[in-house]
């Protein structure tokens, strides 16, 4: 059974019977099949059932069209599988490491202006 990450709260998906959702906004270790049920994890980190009604593709996506389940408590997400052999679904990145990336860039942007700098400063017109 798969696991697939929704870029929804709890409260959104409990207003609706059904959910449209591109391809590009799910965390899931594999394309959807029509007919495929799923355990559906939202954003507050609650699960679901929901299976796969139909697939909609367009230029750069998939659609897929899902009927939306049950709540299910963590256990039960676990005794069928969802969890087994599962990889981090969303890349978390701490920000203290954004800013440590962020510095690394502006350190090699100076660098490159430097060494551009001593490059012009030895070629000299003749």
């Amino acid at each position: 059974m798969d696991l697939v990450d929704v870029p929804a709260s709890t409260r959104v998906l409990d207003q609706h019977e059904h959910l449209d959702v591109p391809h590009r906004l799910i965390a899931a270790p594999r394309p959807l099949e029509v007919g495929q049920v799923v355990v559906l994890r939202d954003l507050d980190g609650r699960h679901r059932w929901a299976a796969v009604d139909r697939l909609r593709f367009t230029e750069t996506d998939t659609i897929y069209e899902m009927q939306l389940g049950h709540p299910m408590p963590l256990e039960r997400a676990v005794e069928v599988g969802a969890y087994e052999s599962r990889r981090m679904s969303r890349p978390f990145v701490r920000v203290p490491d954004v800013h440590r990336m962020l510095d690394g860039m502006r350190e090699q942007r100076a660098r490159a202006r430097a060494e551009e700098t001593a490059r012009r400063s030895r070629v000299r017109p003749a």
